[in-house]
């Protein structure tokens, strides 16, 4: 019988085998996106970035879902972060290394010892959760090893809703990615300046510091570095691509 049960299921089936292979043949490309201080344009490390075949997914977020959709989402996050390490020895030592991580593959043993094995204050973990945490103080012990083994820890798209802001209160990271969302038209829109200068004033009240996400145009590079916000990444700065 056919209807919407028949279809999802055939959606997590062919989503599975799609996922399946690229675990298999370690099908996942790393490109890399500079982190840049903005008050002097200096590299100070890189994002690393998974890129899939086109023609299996359209897009790294579609990949994803896909994965989490068939329960493949660890493995494949793991296989991504893999990838990325690999590269970390590669990195002048003044560089650092930032590899995302959902909440729900940071409460996997797999993960953390292969976190813990390249343990580093040049590693950053960002936390890619969009959504609610349902169990904060398992995933802030598991981030408490991390942190005692000197990786630092980042928290994305502040102010982009109550999630992430919940995130910053229960996980006190170390670095802040301001949405993407708050960085587009900065330059010409005084509330979102204004809301950019508070998160930045929040962040070193806490010890943490602020990265803009997504800056494409140089006025919004010359107002967010006038609010004082210390990094920066986007395609007005640099791209994503191989390490120098």
């Amino acid at each position: 019988m056919g209807g919407p049960l028949a279809l999802q299921r055939h959606s997590v089936a062919t989503a599975r085998r799609a996922v399946q292979a690229v675990l298999e043949a370690r099908d996942v490309r790393m490109v890399f996106q500079p982190i840049v201080r903005l008050r002097d344009r200096a590299t100070v490390g890189y994002e690393a970035l998974a890129r899939f075949d086109p023609g299996a997914f359209a897009g790294p977020d579609r990949a994803f879902a896909a994965a989490s959709l068939c329960g493949l989402g660890v493995p494949l996050e793991l296989l991504a972060v893999r990838q990325a390490l690999e590269r970390l020895p590669d990195l002048p030592g003044h560089l650092g290394l930032a590899v995302n991580l959902s909440a729900e593959a940071l409460l996997e043993a797999e993960v953390l010892d292969t976190l813990l094995a390249h343990a580093s204050p040049r590693l950053t973990i960002e936390v890619t959760e969009h959504t609610q945490v349902g169990d904060y103080p398992s995933l802030t012990g598991a981030l408490d090893s991390l942190r005692r083994a000197g990786i630092r820890l980042s928290v994305d798209d502040a102010g982009a809703g109550y999630a992430s802001l919940q995130h910053i209160l229960q996980l006190r990271p170390d670095l802040i990615k301001l949405d993407i969302s708050l960085v587009r038209d900065v330059d010409t829109d005084v509330v979102k300046a204004a809301l950019a200068r508070s998160l930045n004033d929040f962040a070193g009240q806490i010890g943490a510091s602020l990265i803009a996400e997504g800056i494409e145009t140089a006025g919004e590079l010359d107002r967010l570095t006038g609010i004082g916000i210390e990094y920066g990444q986007g395609y007005h700065l640099a791209r994503p691509g191989k390490l120098p």
